[in-house]
């Protein structure tokens, strides 16, 4: 009704005739109609569901373990199918019935290891959701499932802890790569990498050596991922390459201020080796995807980890914190970014390498003499550029 009276009015303001206005009508006719669910009917299932449960919690203990499991699968199916007429006759929302029946197959098979006493140490549960959810994203595509498979991707790699085997990590590292791979939207790409990453981390649980660059060459082993997307793709992980350098370069400043590293092992063989990665990956970089050129100044953290060359680090963090605004100022990119980097970096040597030495009046000043040289700088970069452009 409110169509046809729009379209009345328009018609008397002369801005269509007659003949538009009944095709007009008899095409939305045609429309299939979106069916809505009752409102009372809809409160009245909501209240019948939480009877239901709710009579199964109390008498839980009583239900003989075969029915329990049978409830949980039924529950699921119920719901899945419920998810298949809901998207078939367009009645209500499909998504909110597969979600349920997702959480239900979770519950199934936590009924079934804790009633028939399965061990749920490095438990299948994980990998089940985790799986499950994945096959969800393939077939519907929707970003709530990819959140899903990210949460329990999460967890399935914390689940292998402390006996973490080659075989279960090779296989995460797999349907990882596969979902990076053959993933369409932006969100899917993000979480796959990220598990990638976290994966590197279980290094330290697999392997008997203790490197403490375990980060820095998962990092740099995600570079080659990079030859696997277009274009827009590397533009949308490039930020997580600089963000996720960022905070090792500043991680490792820390480390090395308060601590002496004598939980790991230094040697100098790895850090040359580390130093090689860091210019592969600038030439590759420099090469073909230079917005995360600034990654490979991570291999010289090895170097740069001893007693003799520790505030060489320093040094390194503080002229590529300046640079990186510098540069990003001079190509008009956002500077936001680059100046929380750079404020970590200062309360990082502050506080760590400088506290005890400096009288807190010269901590202060330097700071600000600090602040006043950036801030001049960016001035004299803005008034050449605007010189250049007139």
């Amino acid at each position: 009704m409110d169509l046809e009276q729009k379209l009345v009015q328009w018609r008397n303001e002369g801005l269509l005739d007659q003949t538009a206005m009944d095709r007009i009508i008899a095409f939305e006719k045609k429309q299939p109609q979106k069916k809505k669910v009752p409102l009372l009917l809809l409160i009245g299932l909501i209240f019948f569901a939480l009877a239901v449960f709710s009579f199964i919690a109390a008498n839980w203990q009583a239900i003989p373990d075969l029915l329990k499991v049978a409830l949980a699968v039924g529950l699921m199916w119920v719901f899945y199918v419920l998810a298949y007429f809901s998207e078939k006759r367009k009645i209500g929302q499909p998504l909110l019935f597969r979600l349920l029946g997702l959480a239900m197959f979770g519950a199934s098979i936590l009924v079934t290891a804790q009633t028939f006493h399965l061990s749920l140490s490095n438990s299948i549960l994980p990998w089940a959701i985790f799986i499950a959810a994945l096959a969800h994203y393939f077939q519907w595509r929707n970003t709530v499932y990819a959140i899903i498979a990210f949460i329990f991707g999460i967890n399935t790699l914390t689940s292998f802890l402390p006996d973490t085997v080659w075989v279960e990590w090779i296989v995460f590292v797999a349907i990882a790569l596969a979902w990076f791979y053959f993933s369409k939207d932006n969100a899917p790409k993000v979480f796959s990498w990220l598990l990638l990453f976290f994966s590197g981390f279980l290094m330290w649980d697999l392997v008997t050596y203790n490197s403490p660059f375990w980060p820095i060459w998962t990092l740099f082993a995600l570079v080659l991922l990079l030859f696997l997307v277009p274009e827009r793709t590397q533009k949308l992980l490039s930020p997580l390459y600089l963000i996720f350098g960022a905070i090792m370069l500043v991680v490792y400043l820390a480390l090395r201020g308060e601590t002496e590293l004598s939980l790991v092992d230094l040697n100098w063989p790895e850090s040359v080796a580390l130093a090689a990665a860091g210019f592969a990956v600038l030439f590759i970089s420099y090469t073909k995807f230079r917005s995360i050129i600034w990654i490979s100044i991570l291999g010289a953290v090895g170097l740069l980890l001893f007693d003799n060359t520790a505030l060489g680090l320093a040094a390194v963090a503080e002229v590529s914190a300046l640079a990186y605004l510098i540069f990003a100022q001079r190509q008009n990119r956002p500077l936001a970014p680059g100046f929380v980097y750079f404020i970590l970096v200062q309360f990082v040597i502050y506080v760590i390498y400088a506290w005890e030495r400096l009288d807190m009046s010269l901590f202060f000043l330097i700071g600000a003499l600090l602040l006043f040289a950036l801030s001049g700088a960016a001035w004299w970069l803005n008034r050449r550029k605007e010189g250049a452009g007139t």
